[in-house]
């Protein structure tokens, strides 16, 4: 039989466990050291209640998980990737150094930059006072091609046009005349095309109205060149 009055000051251990309904309301010490590693709650080491709950759910989408423990199949079975850098070898086995395009100075890196490219399409409308009128000229040494377009519509009865090409074919030399047509009256293929030529070094197309009314002619540039 139990002593009455109770002697020790309270339930004993027997009784403590043998309770139905026991609810621990606080751990610390050795036995949180034994469990996290330190005398802290899992909150202060970041694992909030969100994040706990999907520690040991290895189904949730890997970028709700840490990367520490994925696998190299989860990683690449992923829907949304994207390299944020590349440095080092890879690159150095795409171009042959480690670095960009853009400061790359290798044989063939040189190479791309001598391929040629479409530039901006120009378009103006040039008015005639009978002066000879430049309707395009370029002055760079970058090899392309160029094609020029001049819609000679506006001319009548009584109106002459000349049309000039010209280019210079080494430094400081003078422009020296490729071609020349003159054009007279109202036109009935108004459209003239200036033939696609390579275009190296100074080369202009010109026009110069030398009677009847001056005309305002529109003109189209179409040019490749190397970058």
């Amino acid at each position: 039989m139990p002593d009455f009055p109770r002697t020790g000051g309270g339930a004993t251990a027997a009784e403590v466990w043998t309770y139905v309904t026991r609810e621990l309301t606080g751990i610390t010490g050795t036995p949180r050291t034994d469990l996290i590693g330190a005398n802290e709650s899992l909150d202060t080491h970041g694992y909030t209640t969100v994040r706990a709950g999907k520690i040991d759910n290895l189904d949730v989408a890997v970028s709700t998980r840490g990367t520490s423990n994925l696998t190299d199949a989860q990683v690449w079975a992923y829907g949304t990737k994207e390299l944020t850098g590349i440095t080092g070898t890879p690159r150095s086995d795409l171009i042959g150094q480690d670095a960009s395009l853009e400061v790359t100075t290798g044989a063939r890196i040189s190479r791309i930059d001598k391929l040629p490219a479409f530039q901006a399409i120009t378009e103006s409308s040039i008015v005639m006072d009978g002066t000879e009128k430049t309707l395009i000229e370029i002055t760079d040494i970058k090899s392309g091609e160029i094609e020029v377009w001049v819609d000679l519509t506006p001319m009548q009865a009584g109106d002459t046009v000349v049309v000039r090409y010209s280019k210079k074919v080494k430094a400081a030399g003078a422009y020296a005349k490729f071609a020349e047509e003159t054009y007279s009256g109202a036109q009935t293929i108004p459209l003239l095309r200036v033939i696609k030529m390579g275009a190296y070094r100074d080369t202009k197309v010109t026009a110069q109205q030398t009677a009847g009314t001056n005309r305002t002619f529109d003109v189209q540039v179409i040019r490749t060149r190397e970058a």
